[in-house]
This record gives structure tokens, C-alpha cells and sequence, in this order.
């Protein structure tokens, strides 16, 4: 029997995913859940708001079973390649043949015919496509209103308001292109807006949650109570933000001003428009804005940033591109799923990696370029970190696979 997969950031995990655990455990109470799970970046173009072996232990109680780390070039990439990364690494493990996901849209058929049309970009779409983005609109925009011209009678443009909506749509799209034996699972979203800031729900977003923790109030409520004491008693679960690094940002952006151009998804009038300021802003979110522009989303400037500052070169991403699984890093998994990681490890067609020590024994040299990349990035989340709590995170190789 193979088991379900879900790709995941729980930055941090709340009652929707607690409800999406549940849901799916009822969908199928044979089957165990397992999570790729993002490293220190999210796909946001930020840092995670609590290290990884927290959330990894989060993720544990909130009902998963086994842990799978996705590396940090990949989830802070965009949502297209995000996904495809997701979608790849849980095949590989050998043991995965469902994969499930929230969205604002629970018909699999809409969802479907709207992956096939991203990947296959029919003429009609296409030559809409062309004319919008040629009219200088952001690629989000430009693809809602083609999409919108090629098909109204279809209202798929609706669909396309939610980000929750948009990665289910990826989702499917890699696992057609890549023509993966995956059947793909939608769970209709109960709660806020992904982006909604209402604390007022029983069940709210990560964003509103993320912006709680900012003001400093607390967000007991907002949590399943397992996972809320075990945030309140794990020293290292404090919260990390973009404005926690900007001073090293700052420092790359001065450093590299005649050399943005080389980072990935920098574009020319991004570049242009960093090397007009002839001060960098004193907040993050004043970045953004002084940054901000009709051609490209707030999102691709957070990533773009985070690019430059994590020496993520274009070349670099080329070489590791989201659909080349090099590896398997366990992170988590609960003492009764012990037998299905040793079935992973005869099943997974890719190396397996539980102790990191051992990683360059087994590891391809594409493979250990992605490990030491892997090493390099945590070194910066955990040297931010200790900047603001004075409290030293576990390196790659200290950090033991959690087991509850």
C-alpha cells in the first residue's frame, strides 16, 4: 500500500491544517501522511518564522508521520517551481501514490482543465497571453486576463484570485508534465483568505498569525493546543522575520550594486530600479514599496531580494532546477511509521540522507553542491537568529532526525 503527500510550509501550523490532517485521515485511515516540508525560506521570499525542527515537530503532533525536508532553493521559489519540487521529491520516496492540498476551489476537474491550459498553452490562450504581457502586465495579471478572453464563458479567471487555487493548479500541472503516477486530492479550504489578517476565526491564516507574533501578542488561540505548548516550551520556538535580516541584505544589495543583474529572478527593471536609490529604506516593507512596480508582483521582489542576498545566482539555479531530486533528507518521523521509512529507503530512487555526517558518502557531486548550498543558507537563518535571541541553532550536521 502507498500513502499520501502533502507539500507544505506550516509557517507556522494552525487549525486549517490541523482540519486538513484530520480531513484527509478520514479520506484515508489506512494510508500515513507524509510531508515535504519547506527548509529555513519560504515560497513567500521570507524567512521561516520558526526553524524547521520546530515546525518539523509541529507538523508530528498536528498528525503527520513522516517529515521530509524540501531544500531552501526550492521552497522559496516560485509557486511553479515550488511545486514541481514538491511534487517530484514525494515521488521519489517510491511510497507516495496521493496527493492532497487546500484551495479556495474544490472542483478537481476546473482545477485539471486549467493545469492542461498552463502547460500546453493552447493557440487562443497564448496569443492573448502574448498581447497582455507585451501591454507591460505582470505575468499573474496578463495570464488571469487571457484567460478571462480565451475562455469567458468558464468564469476561470475567479478561480485564479487565490494563491490557494493557483499552487493546486501547479501541483497538477507537474505531475502531468512529468507524467507522475500521483492522483491528486483537493480539500476545500474552511478559513480566511490566505492572506486574510482576521485573527477573529476559529480558524485563521498564517499570514494573520505571522502578523500576531510580530505585534507581539500572543497566539495560544490560534493554534491546535498540542502545538501551542509545545511552541510555549521549546526555547528555540521564537519568531524570525524579514526585518531580522535586512541589515545584511542592505550590505548585498551595496556589495553587488553593479552585478544584480546575475541573481535570479532580478529582472533588468528591478535592477535599474534598486541602483536608482540612493538609500537603501530602514524597514523591509519600506523596501518593498519603494521597489514595487505594475510589471512585477511584491512576491517576485521578496524573491529576488532573498536571491540576491543568499548568493543565488541565475547560473546557480539552472544547475539545480526544481525537478532534479538529488536526494531524500529525512527530518521527522513518529515511532510508528519506523517500518515505512525502512520500506522508503529500499523504494526511494534517489539517495536517502539521516545522517548528514554520511551525506557525501552517497551523494552524486550535483548532489553534494545542493548539500553544501543547503549548509550555507541555514548558516546565515541560524547566525540571524542568535543575532536576535543569542541562542545557537543546530547546524545541518548536529541536527538528528526528529522522532516523537
Amino acid at each position: 500500500m502507498k500513502h499520501v503527500g502533502i507539500i507544505a510550509e506550516y509557517n507556522p501550523f494552525h487549525k486549517g491544517h490541523e482540519y486538513q490532517i484530520l480531513k484527509i485521515k478520514k479520506l484515508y485511515p489506512e494510508k500515513n501522511i507524509v510531508i515535504a516540508l519547506s527548509g529555513d525560506y519560504v515560497q513567500r521570499g521570507e524567512p521561516a518564522v520558526f526553524p524547521k525542527s520546530v515546525r518539523t515537530k509541529c507538523a508530528l503532533i498536528g498528525g503527520a508521520d513522516i517529515i521530509i525536508g524540501m531544500p531552501s532553493l526550492y521552497s522559496s521559489a516560485s509557486s511553479e517551481h515550488f511545486a514541481c519540487a514538491g511534487v517530484n521529491i514525494l515521488y521519489k520516496t517510491g511510497i507516495i501514490d496521493t496527493l492532497c492540498f487546500g484551495a479556495e476551489c474544490d472542483d478537481i476537474n476546473v482545477l485539471s482543465e486549467l493545469a492542461d491550459i498552463f502547460l500546453y498553452e493552447p493557440e487562443n490562450y497564448q496569443k492573448y497571453l502574448k498581447t497582455f504581457l507585451s501591454e507591460g502586465m505582470s505575468f499573474p495579471k496578463a495570464r488571469a486576463n487571457a484567460i478571462k478572453n480565451a475562455y469567458p464563458e468558464k468564469k476561470y479567471e475567479d478561480v485564479l484570485q487565490y494563491p490557494n487555487n493557483i499552487l493546486a493548479i501547479d501541483y497538477i500541472k507537474a505531475i502531468r508534465k512529468y507524467n507522475i503516477p500521483i492522483t491528486p486530492c483537493v480539500i476545500k479550504r474552511s478559513h480566511n483568505n490566505h492572506n486574510s489578517i482576521d485573527t477573529d476565526n476559529v480558524i485563521c491564516s498564517s499570514t494573520a498569525i505571522r502578523k500576531a507574533l510580530s505585534k507581539n501578542d500572543t497566539i495560544n488561540s490560534l493554534l491546535p493546543a498540542n502545538v501551542s505548548e509545545l511552541i510555549n516550551d521549546d526555547p528555540c520556538a521564537l519568531p524570525i522575520f524579514s526585518d531580522d535580516f535586512l541589515s545584511f541584505l542592505q550590505s548585498r544589495l551595496i556589495e553587488e550594486k553593479g552585478a544584480l543583474s546575475q541573481y535570479y529572478e532580478v529582472s533588468e527593471e528591478l535592477c535599474n530600479t534598486i541602483n536608482r536609490l540612493s538609500i537603501l529604506p530602514s524597514s523591509f516593507d519600506s523596501l518593498i514599496d519603494s521597489l514595487s512596480g505594475k510589471h512585477t508582483t511584491n512576491a517576485r521582489i521578496r524573491r529576488a531580494l532573498l536571491n540576491v542576498m543568499l548568493s543565488r545566482s541565475k547560473e546557480l539555479m539552472n544547475e539545480h532546477s526544481a525537478d532534479k531530486v538529488e536526494y531524500i533528507r529525512l527530518s521527522g518521523f513518529k515511532e510508528s511509521a519506523s517500518k515505512l521509512i525502512k520500506t522508503m529507503q529500499e523504494t526511494c530512487t534517489v539517495p536517502v540522507i539521516n545522517k548528514p555526517a554520511n551525506a557525501y558518502k552517497v551523494l552524486s557531486s550535483s548532489g553534494k553542491a545542493l548539500f553544501d548550498r543547503e549548509v550555507y543558507e541555514n548558516s546565515i537563518y541560524r547566525q540571524m537568529f542568535y543575532n536576535k535571541y543569542g541562542i545557537i541553532l543546530k547546524n545541518e550536521y548536529e541536527q538528528s532526525v526528529i522522532i516523537v
